[in-house]
């Protein structure tokens, strides 16, 4: 098949279209003007384009899709070997966790309990905010683009068991632990 067609009225009246898998796809030229005119879109006359309102002042980032690479503003990482039922302090204010990286180098696994607090949390009294399980001889990693609220600050312990009051130490040094917040 080639492309255009004749339609019947009208000898030699040809209908622009591009031949696509057998079928005949409509061409159509982009025109422009005032009711009764037409100007063809071309690089010599580009479709007019505007916005209907302005964007408002401030840090509108504007057509931005990549992230850039910077030497300054990324994560902070908190790291502790040998993580264990005595509480630690990650953040002591509000932030986000945007990932972990977890290994259990013991015999049994580990649960790692991440708590909304602004100091070092009491594990088996203060409220759990999250419960991540580490198998033994395991790594677990994870990350968040958009991160994870924490109103208070960020705490981060470790037990033998996910229960809200357990206090079981996990083998020593055998949990290691990343995270990543701001």
């Amino acid at each position: 098949m080639s492309d255009n067609i004749t339609l019947p009225e009208g000898a030699g009246t040809l209908l622009a279209t591009d031949e696509i898998l057998g079928v005949h796809v409509l061409r159509a030229k982009v025109q422009t003007g005032a009711d009764g005119t037409a100007v063809d879109v071309s690089q010599d006359d580009p479709l007019p384009v505007s916005l209907a309102e302005p964007l408002p002042a401030g840090g509108n980032t504007v057509g931005a899709v990549h992230v850039k690479p910077d030497t300054a503003g990324g994560l902070s990482v908190y790291r502790h070997i040998g993580l264990n039922s005595l509480g630690q302090n990650v953040k002591s204010s509000a932030g986000q966790v945007f990932g972990w990286h977890l290994s259990n180098t013991g015999a049994s696994g580990a649960f790692v309990k991440l708590y909304d607090a602004a100091g070092a949390p009491l594990v088996g009294v203060t409220t759990t905010f999250m419960t991540l399980y580490v198998p033994a001889g395991q790594v677990v990693s994870a990350g968040h683009t958009n991160g994870i609220a924490f109103s208070n600050g960020i705490g981060v312990g470790a037990t033998t068991g996910p229960t809200e009051p357990d206090t079981n130490d996990p083998t020593t040094n055998a949990v290691i632990v990343n995270v990543f917040y701001k």
